[in-house]
């Protein structure tokens, strides 16, 4: 009996992992998350960076998830780190938290790691990578602004990418002359 159960094991897992509605299914975190996963593997091995690049973007999808939450203290928003502040006034709570959710976390990460793979061996198909899914998601790259006092989630997404960008500016790792 442990016999079957060894070789029909791998072929559930195979069929679960390629089903592409199980994929569908899938949070918009996981999206990104993936996605970064194959912009690493079109750049440079670098392990630090990208320990660092993994780092960032869960800071940024992670603080825009918990800014539509009444309970979760976010991790960079709204704090000061050494010499840079965060700066976060709030904002009110969307008819739909969910959907503002899926919105800031995918305009969080999008911005961070475009500017983040812009440079990479691979940035032709990653910066691609990126686009697709943003458009898949329904959101446009070309929306910029910052400003989420009206309370667009695209605008705190991009707000939070922004922030995570300058904090890495100046966080000592030489981003700016390629780490070194």
């Amino acid at each position: 009996m442990k016999m079957k159960i060894v070789f029909v094991l791998p072929v559930i897992l195979a069929l679960s992992i390629s089903n592409p509605a199980k994929a569908q299914q899938h949070s918009v975190a996981r999206k990104w998350n993936e996605a970064l996963i194959q912009a690493i593997r079109k750049d440079f091995a670098r392990p630090t960076v990208h320990a660092r690049n993994l780092f960032h973007t869960s800071v940024a999808m992670y603080d825009a998830w918990a800014a539509y939450d009444e309970v979760a203290e976010t991790f960079l928003l709204g704090k000061k780190v050494g010499e840079f502040t965060c700066p976060f006034n709030g904002i009110s709570a969307p008819a739909n938290v969910q959907t503002a959710r899926a919105e800031a976390i995918s305009y969080a990460a999008y911005r961070l790691l475009v500017h983040r793979f812009k440079n990479s061996p691979g940035a032709a198909v990653s910066l691609a990578r990126f686009d697709s899914l943003l458009a898949a998601l329904g959101y446009s790259a070309s929306f910029t602004s910052t400003d989420y006092s009206a309370g667009s989630a695209a605008a705190l997404g991009n707000y939070i990418g922004q922030n995570l960008i300058d904090f890495g500016l100046q966080d000592g790792s030489n981003e700016l002359h390629g780490y070194s």
